[in-house]
């Protein structure tokens, strides 16, 4: 499973992860400027889109993800880490546009990979999206100062619970077993 994020190339080499949380760059324009040039894309590839942006054009996106023949998309960097209040706390307003654009990608045959914060935000991304979703990353606080760069992968958490939906996290290469790309 990899997740496609060229947008983390135009961010400093070992620049903090954090940065992606920013709005320095235009996420999604990034990517859709790379999915135009046609990139080969790996098996199990999700496109880290920012699902609560109000100027991306969706159909175009949507487009694009089908003629790279991406598996699915994922909320990277999530709603909880962009919007919020002026003392730091998560807008819901953001996760349920972030759940409802998920849920077009979704009817749309693309598989969803939702992260999250915390587990009762998953808990309801497994309750939306049902058979569409393909897992969980949680994202740790501690995450988002992992450098950017090729070091970055997934490593799993197994299942939690009574889901059956994988759980995964960001870590370290040396810990982890599939990649987060710059592309």
């Amino acid at each position: 499973m990899t997740i496609y994020a060229p947008s983390l190339r135009t961010l400093p080499q070992n620049a903090m992860l954090v940065m992606a949380t920013l709005p320095v760059i235009d996420w999604n324009d990034c990517l859709l400027r790379d999915l135009q040039a046609g990139p080969k894309v790996p098996p199990s590839c999700y496109a880290a889109i920012v699902m609560i942006d109000p100027f991306a054009c969706w159909e175009d996106l949507g487009d694009l993800l089908e003629g790279a023949r991406m598996t699915g998309v994922t909320n990277f960097p999530p709603a909880s880490m962009i919007e919020r209040t002026p003392a730091g706390v998560p807008l819901d307003r953001g996760q349920e546009l972030e759940l409802r654009r998920m849920e077009w990608f979704a009817s749309r045959g693309f598989k969803v990979l939702f992260v999250a914060a915390d587990e009762a935000k998953m808990t309801v991304a497994e309750q939306r999206l049902g058979s569409q979703l393909d897992g969980s990353v949680y994202l740790r606080p501690e995450a988002l100062a992992l450098p950017i760069g090729s070091d970055i992968g997934l490593v799993s958490l197994g299942s939690h619970g009574s889901s059956s939906v994988p759980k995964l996290s960001l870590e370290l290469a040396a810990t982890a077993k599939q990649p987060l790309r710059r592309a």
